[in-house]
């Protein structure tokens, strides 16, 4: 069992937000988030990366951890400043407010690039 939705409405409960004001910082409508809360649909794994860097949460926590009964969800930081380093390249840059998507845009085109080279090896 994972704990995705439950921890996304947790989280954003702990900040006070709507699902309208979580869908417009990631560009998604608010039943996206809504169908992401109650199990109906799950985020790709671009969309985990920007959830989870918005929350300030490692992702392996985000989907295998109950946050509601962990203490994880007591941490100070958890207020959608993004300070989770999902990698030592761009640390400095998810500590900066207007960074936090040009880090998580940049962290996803090394992935894909690096599937790529994956991908060719495979061939």
């Amino acid at each position: 069992m994972h704990y995705l939705g439950k921890n996304l409405r947790y989280l954003r409960k702990q900040m006070s937000k709507t699902q309208s004001e979580i869908a417009s910082l990631i560009k998604k409508g608010q039943t996206t988030i809504g169908n992401w809360e109650n199990g109906i649909s799950e985020p790709n794994l671009d969309e985990l990366l920007v959830i989870s860097n918005f929350f300030d949460i490692p992702l392996d926590a985000l989907i295998k951890v109950d946050l509601a009964e962990s203490n994880m969800a007591h941490r100070p930081t958890l207020t959608g400043a993004a300070a989770y380093d999902h990698g030592s390249e761009a640390s400095a840059a998810v500590h900066e407010k207007d960074d936090r998507l040009s880090y998580v845009l940049e962290e996803i085109k090394s992935l894909r690039e690096e599937m790529a080279r994956l991908d060719a090896r495979i061939k």
